[in-house]
């Protein structure tokens, strides 16, 4: 099994690590959860998380801390801005793999991490800095330590709760209160479903306890710098965005997680409803086997009930749900049992590769024959490169059709969406959204910044102009967004200008240069009510204006 543990760290360095500095980070969240890293380093404050000099309490500082470590040792990189996101899935599939290794065997473990990291969602949110992989990380690790508590005893149960403690503590600093809601929403149902009504009054206690001794220091240190956090973190950022009709900050309907769920599991939601109807059947009474679905299950429709919902928050639901189709998996390879629901979903696969595969071609020959702008300024090699990785994934769809055994035929179904996701990752155009380019827009007119110009933005581009030109004084303009909180302080409320103000700052500049980076297309009205700007650059949706000072200094 060496060789096996070998090939996932390969799988792992292959589609996590060596694509990660490749494209640029995006807007709103990579730029974001960068530049507050970035300003914790400039500061050296590691207690109170600021976004553009604001105060920002949407989120306790674990998460930015371990960011600003990342970026601490690599540099401000997008490789170091990513790499904790990358860091906590591999430990994800680790707690997984030594879960099952315990619990089943070492081939249904290697089978489960393996799904796991070739799962659609995991490897897109993996490789993109936000908090979720860390949080679910936290999540995943405390629950695995959970579980193996339930049939130890003395000291090695004591052992156990408290490592799930460490864990759910850990979490608690990425996001706040949601890491108890989740575990507790998956133990409370299992004990109470098995009747283990002692278990259930004495062991939660151990966890909690060591969770706040966790936490309490840094709880304490942002209570007394910041006497209004608990209350704005509590009540705005927990109970208002979960229970409040309006309060949701991506109110979707209920069902939003069940196409959510299906395409993030993509390749293995064609094979799974299959094998995992039979596991369920033959072994449902099984304590392992109960645990994973209620840890499946439960978050989900905790996270539906939501008044606001994004794609990663059901991340947590992706370990059990690897987990339970590994053992269905090895169950019907063991009992020789017929494999056609694995070709059914190769052919799946591959018709999808072979649609991808004739897309491409027809996008090279419209470009051939001028019919399409140029996307990036490397779009043919880009184009070709993406029309090899489409090419080796229906090889390998190809060679899992011909592959007779079980297991090798289910490795391959996994491979080809992995070798998909890293061509896309390296071939994507930067010009094909604004959010996904601004990074290198940026950078191209740096030159005209320096370090006493004022700098005015929109929410749109705010998180990327902090980022890139390295600053935590930028003007806010027309909206005041995700930072509403910060600019209600006093001394940052000049920081929010509307539109007499902004113009004001603009004609009444005297020697100082304003730089103006908005979110705003030809013909939108704030332009007219501006002076003609020195220099100004259209790129995308995003508007570059640059007014050089009136008076020579």
């Amino acid at each position: 099994m060496r060789g096996v543990v070998l090939g996932l760290v390969g799988l792992f360095f292959c589609v996590y690590l060596l694509p990660l500095n490749s494209r640029q980070l995006a807007i709103p969240d990579e730029m974001r959860y960068g530049e507050i890293s970035r300003e914790m380093l400039v500061s050296g404050d590691f207690i109170v998380p600021r976004l553009n000099g604001l105060r920002y309490f949407e989120k306790p500082a674990g998460g930015h801390i371990l960011n600003a470590a990342a970026m601490a040792i690599f540099g401000e990189t997008n490789f170091a801005v990513r790499l904790m996101s990358v860091l906590a899935i591999a430990l994800s599939a680790v707690g997984l793999y030594l879960l099952l290794k315990r619990d089943s065997s070492q081939q249904t473990a290697a089978l489960a991490a393996f799904i796991f990291l070739t799962c659609a969602e995991v490897m897109g949110v993996g490789t993109f800095s936000v908090l979720d992989s860390m949080l679910s990380c936290c999540v995943t690790l405390s629950l695995c330590s959970f579980y193996p508590a339930l049939t130890a005893g003395g000291k090695k149960r004591i052992g156990w709760l408290a490592l799930s403690g460490v864990f759910a503590g850990g979490a608690f600093l990425v996001k706040g209160f949601i890491a108890f809601a989740v575990p507790v929403v998956v133990i409370v149902p299992f004990l109470v479903f098995r009747r283990q009504w002692k278990d259930l009054f004495t062991m939660p206690w151990i966890p909690l306890a060591v969770a706040a001794v966790v936490s309490l220091p840094w709880a304490l240190a942002i209570a007394s710098k910041e006497p209004d956090f608990w209350r704005y973190f509590f009540w705005e950022e927990h109970i208002n965005r979960y229970f409040k009709p309006g309060g949701g900050q991506h109110k979707l309907p209920f069902w939003f997680f069940v196409p959510v769920f299906l395409g993030g599991t993509l390749p293995w939601s064609l094979i799974g409803p299959l094998p995992l109807r039979d596991l369920i059947r033959q072994r449902k009474s099984e304590p392992l086997i109960q645990f994973a679905l209620v840890w499946m299950i439960m978050p989900f429709l905790f996270f539906s009930c939501s008044s606001g919902k994004l794609g990663t928050y059901i991340l947590p639901c992706f370990a059990p749900f690897a987990l339970l189709l590994a053992i269905a998996l090895i169950d019907r390879f063991e009992r020789s049992q017929e494999n056609r629901f694995l070709q059914v979903g190769i052919s799946l696969i591959g018709a999808i590769i072979g649609v991808s595969l004739i897309a491409t071609l027809v996008v090279l020959g419209l470009f051939a024959f001028d019919q399409i702008p140029k996307l990036d300024e490397n779009f043919l090699a880009k184009a070709i490169g993406w029309l090899i990785g489409i090419s080796t994934a229906f090889a390998l769809v190809w060679r899992a059709s011909r592959d007779r055994d079980g297991l090798q035929k289910t490795i391959m179904l996994g491979l080809p969406v992995a070798a998909i996701f890293v061509t896309g990752t390296l071939c994507s155009p930067t010009e094909i959204s604004s959010s996904l380019g601004i990074q290198g827009f940026l950078e191209s007119e740096k030159q005209h910044l320096q370090p006493n110009t004022l700098v005015v933005a929109n929410t749109k581009t705010m998180h990327a102009v902090c980022y890139v030109y390295q600053r935590e004084d930028v003007y806010l303009c027309m909206d005041k967004g995700e930072v509403a909180y910060g600019l209600s302080y006093p001394e940052a409320e000049h920081r929010f200008l509307d539109v007499l103000e902004l113009h004001a700052m603009v004609t009444q500049r005297g020697p100082q240069r304003v730089v103006v980076v908005m979110e705003s297309q030809h013909g939108d009205p704030l332009r007219d009510q501006l002076p003609l700007p020195t220099y100004q650059r259209q790129w995308r949706k995003i508007w570059f204006a640059v007014y050089e000072p009136l008076v020579e200094k």
